[in-house]
């Protein structure tokens, strides 16, 4: 997941393709597509239900009645949030990336792009790294509820 959302990043970091006028669409990174980083995301859901499902069977839904029954909505919101936030976060970014660079190329085609351009490849693999950091963080707080007994030390 890493090298895919990384590469495509990089593909709309490096070339301006929003400028390539086609007679139906534009051209662009994959990740500048919401469908595309809805999918991903989704994906990622999948991965926390089944690693939970298959750790706790189904027992793993009682999690959502934890520590009150009154927080059921809240748990259950929860889990379409998180799909969301990954979602957003990396649609947002590599769209303004992108936005940016063509604005540049547009008014000032030769020098002054070159500079948001190397940004853009910094911050693209950023991105790449926390989705897939966070994507696979999820799983691991599913199995394993993260409090302040678990953070301290084993003496």
């Amino acid at each position: 997941m890493f090298l895919f959302i990384f590469v495509s990043n990089w593909s709309g970091a490096l070339l301006p393709w929003k400028i390539i006028q086609l007679p139906h669409g534009e051209l662009a990174a994959p990740t500048n597509d919401i469908s595309t980083i809805v999918a991903l995301a989704l994906l990622t859901s999948v991965a926390y239900f089944y690693a939970g499902l298959t750790k706790k069977g189904l027992g793993y839904f009682g999690k959502y009645i934890q520590p009150t029954p009154i927080l059921l909505p809240i748990n259950i919101l929860e889990d379409f949030t998180k799909p969301l936030s990954l979602s957003f976060r990396l649609f947002g970014n590599i769209l303004a990336d992108e936005l940016v660079v063509v604005v540049l190329v547009s008014l000032v085609p030769l020098v002054v792009p070159i500079p948001v351009m190397l940004l853009g490849l910094f911050t693209s693999g950023i991105q790449a790294l926390i989705f897939t950091t966070l994507a696979a963080a999820y799983p691991m707080f599913e199995n394993k509820p993260l409090t302040i007994l678990n953070l301290r030390r084993k003496s």
